[in-house]
């Protein structure tokens, strides 16, 4: 065979030969090129497929173009491994680096034995989490962006499951949230409020519950000859109903008893029982219901736990998706390509498709027909 041909056919048949193509001798320690094979294709610039049975045939989807493709019948269709390391890098300077699409597996299925499984980052990677070791089955930081987005239009957004902490929010910065919720909230347990004790530990105080919702507000004052009138906290009355609040009142003094003789919506007065003229001082809690909550139900049915829709089952062996589901698939997946593509980037029109004879494997009656071609 020439060095130099318009194109050629490699095919290991015999059970003691390793590879079909093979640039380096066995024998060899030392790389003898900087590419071990380089291939320029107007589809595809190296196509591998690999079959597990022989017999086996592979209807490859008509994918690209790209510039390795990998295809097989049970097994990968393209590995990457490096003793120390990347074990494959993808680069992209307008598209995605890396895309992971399956029909009925996960998209991606990352597994470390020691350090994080997947790591996200957004432009410059943000602050490192205190007080761990910032390892993690998924890791996503970011300078200026969100480190962690799930969004879902049917189920849960983001689920956090541990045997100790599900989900945790800490924050670093004065005056930053560690939790910020957006809508209802429900708890299934105890709501607790951790505070510091003289001793150094943290202690627990819990809240208290009630079937509807109320907003409530305290004070002091004092009766001058039995008699008070008590304004209502400007902001406090913009978010109660006005109409219906209660107030409670404590004398902090020798009297007869104290009593609401009149509320408003702004301000409500204070007497003392059986005519009293005592000139005492007392102190009171308002509560009065949210004005902001519509059709709330006391004592409301809730589900603890959120159902999740099944995922998709999937297929027995014999119902694998046709070739007619996986062009269809792979049509929506080039659509998908074509619009996240910049207008400046799109040039020229949709690749030519390649000949049958190079989407899948060849076969002997293909060679003689590419030899005679090439004659």
């Amino acid at each position: 065979m020439p060095t130099v041909d318009d194109f050629f056919v490699a095919l290991g048949r015999s059970e003691t030969v390793f590879a079909g193509l093979q640039t380096v001798p066995f024998d060899s320690q030392t790389a003898a090129f900087r590419v071990g094979v380089y291939a320029n294709g107007q589809k595809f610039g190296v196509q591998g497929i690999a079959l597990s049975n022989a017999g086996d045939t592979i209807d490859v989807p008509e994918f690209g173009p790209a510039g390795i493709y990998g295809a097989a019948t049970t097994s990968p269709g393209m590995i990457g491994w490096s003793r120390e390391n990347d074990g494959c890098q993808g680069a992209s300077f307008t598209g995605t680096a890396i895309r992971a699409v399956s029909f009925f597996g996960p998209g991606i299925d990352s597994l470390s034995g020691a350090l994080t499984g997947v790591r996200g980052v957004s432009n410059v990677q943000g602050p490192p989490v205190p007080n761990t070791s910032n390892i993690a089955g998924v890791v996503g930081s970011s300078e200026q962006q969100h480190g962690v987005i799930g969004t879902s239009n049917a189920s849960v957004g983001v689920i956090g499951f541990s045997h100790n902490i599900g989900v945790l929010g800490f924050v670093t910065a004065p005056g930053a949230v560690a939790g910020q919720f957006i809508g209802d909230l429900q708890v299934t347990g105890t709501k607790a409020a951790v505070v510091p004790f003289p001793d150094g530990t943290h202690r627990a105080l819990y809240c208290m519950e009630s079937p509807e919702l109320w907003f409530e507000d305290f004070g002091a004052a004092k009766l001058v000859r039995g008699r008070a009138t008590v304004n209502l906290d400007a902001d406090f009355v913009k978010v109660i109903k006005r109409a219906d609040y209660k107030v409670f009142l404590t004398p902090e003094g020798d009297c007869r008893g104290l009593y609401v003789r009149r509320k408003s919506a702004a301000s409500f007065q204070v007497r003392e029982l059986m005519g009293g003229k005592s000139s005492i001082a007392f102190s009171y809690r308002i509560v009065g219901r949210r004005k902001d909550i519509k059709g709330h139900r006391r004592f409301a049915k809730v589900v603890t736990l959120p159902s999740l829709p099944a995922g998709p089952k999937r297929a027995p062996r014999k119902g694998a998706p046709t070739a007619s589901a996986l062009r269809a698939f792979v049509a929506r997946l080039e659509k998908e390509a074509r619009e996240r593509t910049p207008k400046g980037a799109r040039r020229g029109g949709r690749p030519r498709a390649l000949p049958k004879h190079l989407i899948g494997p060849i076969t002997r009656s293909q060679l003689h027909l590419l030899r005679a071609k090439k004659k």
